[in-house]
């Protein structure tokens, strides 16, 4: 989700259940929604779920060895039971007697395959670099190892067993995410497309998919084959894809139960009525808004001058007056992660951000006026237009730099980002899993996927891998911050704002659980009478 859209995409793991006071009784006959999810999904194959939209409807039809319990914790799913080795590298898991909605059992072979085939060379998948935190994953996914030495095997049907390349306190939080659920061997190979359309897809969720008419909506009913049937009470779940106003216009005429964060947005000039009526829901949200900048070529290569372009933004301001929410942030890392004790800066130090201005001009050796005009390229919406007009005037005002804005379309602006070819970029990244590595590793090597900036520094790689093994979670959180540091320190990302979620919803719809990462589940929903 995540480089120039803001919603694309994308986790975890302390969330918060959407209650409202209320009688809690349920009305059987009532236990249907709708919602709106703005966008075609890009995929429902898990392997490759990218965005919010795709993990968050991946979830919906689909279990995995863990999932994000009622209480917003992570809790056993399709695993009955597990252990854990001394060294905290083993994990040994015990699978429930499950089954796929098409009546097949959901076997420890079908986590085997599909994490093996994920991590496989010349599989295309965002997310397997997560699987790197298995037993030499990261090694077969360059192509060193075959994928047979991945640290996965079946003891039997129902067991089993994990190796991990290093001790990873966040790994049961991981298993809940799309890229760790199983795939039904047998379909995968005889229908390799069985994700495209509602009458081939196999899950072993609570829900399963009914109906999906491409670009406009997609219902899900309740799976009958589920193991935790008992537990889910929404009969159907409609779900639209309509913009913003349409859909802020829908719910106003009770045609919908639930629009906004996570699947969808709030028009940006509807927020302030909405929150002087009390009708808005505001929840936090693991996501950092910022402008990457291409350290490779021009006058970016210069660490001076990306540090007088963060410190001469006044993000107060533009959460204030531009998005009308939002937490400005000073850090990448978004502050709820506890590794941010004091701003790394002073937001807005027109002062500070003049002087290193000066000094990279002085270092390249050119004048104010010789200084060339820079490019800012960001996904053409609204809000992006809005903020990209925000700062360029700071820049202005502050600086005396020109800066021009390039507005281009979504896939254009991921693709020419992730080809290095931009100045500087909107974007953002949206927590994978509750756990500050999580942001940290995006900029850990230059030519990872994530990156994007052409910004890499032996520092700072030798201070997240001392967090790997690190003794206790005070040393590790202490090398977190280091890095953290490092980061802000040379500036290849200028932070912007972390993220809330906003979002407005039916007051008798009950149980959604909400995490911090955008997750929503609607397996304990219920609509009260």
């Amino acid at each position: 989700m995540r480089f120039c859209n803001v919603f694309l995409i994308s986790i975890l793991f302390i969330g918060c259940q959407c209650k409202a006071p209320g009688s809690g009784k349920k009305d059987s006959s009532k236990q249907k929604i709708s919602i709106n999810i703005e966008l075609e999904p890009q995929t429902l194959d898990p392997r490759r779920a990218r965005t919010l939209v795709d993990i968050n409807l991946v979830q919906t039809f689909m279990d995995g060895l863990m999932r994000v319990g009622k209480n917003g914790t992570t809790t056993l799913a399709v695993a009955e039971k597990y252990s854990i080795s001394e060294d905290m590298k083993t994990y040994v898991f015990n699978l429930r007697d499950t089954k796929w909605s098409n009546g097949d059992p959901v076997k420890a072979q079908d986590f085997v395959y599909a994490w093996k085939k994920a991590i496989s060379q010349d599989f295309l998948s965002d997310y397997a670099f997560l699987l790197y935190v298995l037993k030499n994953g990261k090694a077969i996914k360059q192509g060193l190892l075959p994928s047979s030495m991945l640290g996965i095997s079946a003891k039997d049907d129902y067991t089993l067993v994990v190796n991990l390349e290093y001790p990873a306190p966040y790994f049961l939080e991981l298993l809940t995410l799309p890229i760790f659920f199983p795939v039904n061997q047998i379909v995968d190979q005889e229908t390799p497309t069985w994700y495209r359309q509602a009458n081939t897809f196999i899950g072993n969720g609570p829900f399963k998919m009914f109906d999906w008419r491409h670009n406009d909506s997609i219902i899900a009913v309740k799976s009958e084959t589920y193991w935790d049937e008992s537990a889910v009470n929404l009969k159907t779940i409609q779900m639209v894809m309509v913009n913003a106003e349409t859909g802020l216009k829908m719910f106003q005429s009770k045609e919908l139960d639930w629009t906004g964060s996570p699947y969808s947005s709030i028009p940006t000039d509807a927020i302030p009525s909405l929150k002087n009526q009390n009708l808005i829901k505001t929840d936090p949200f693991l996501g950092t808004y910022w402008i990457r900048t291409n350290t490779s070529a021009g006058p970016l290569r210069n660490e001076n001058l990306r540090k007088a372009l963060a410190l001469a933004i006044n993000r107060n301001e533009i959460v204030t007056h531009v998005t009308n929410s939002y937490e400005p942030a000073t850090g990448i890392v978004p502050t709820s992660m506890g590794l941010q004790n004091i701003p790394y800066f002073t937001d807005g130090n027109e002062d500070e951000a003049r002087d290193f201005l000066q000094q990279a001009i002085e270092k390249d050796n050119i004048t104010l006026e010789d200084f060339p005009e820079l490019t800012l390229t960001y996904s053409s919406d609204t809000k992006n237009h809005r903020i990209a007009q925000a700062v360029q005037d700071q820049w202005k005002k502050a600086l005396g730099i020109t800066v021009r804005l390039e507005a281009v379309e979504g896939n254009t602006c991921l693709d020419r980002v992730s080809k290095g070819n931009y100045e500087l970029a909107v974007g953002s990244w949206i927590a994978d899993f509750r756990d500050p590595i999580n942001f940290l590793e995006v900029f850990k090597n230059k030519l990872a996927s994530t990156n994007n900036t052409s910004w890499e520094s032996l520092n700072y790689q030798k201070a997240l891998e001392e967090t790997y093994l690190a003794k206790n979670d005070k040393d590790r959180m202490d090398g977190l911050k280091k890095s953290e540091m490092i980061i802000m320190d040379e500036m290849p990302v200028i932070p912007i704002f972390h993220y809330t979620m906003l979002h407005v919803t039916n007051n008798h719809l009950k149980d959604v659980v909400l995490t911090e990462a955008g997750h929503i589940d609607f397996k304990w929903a219920y609509v009260e009478k």
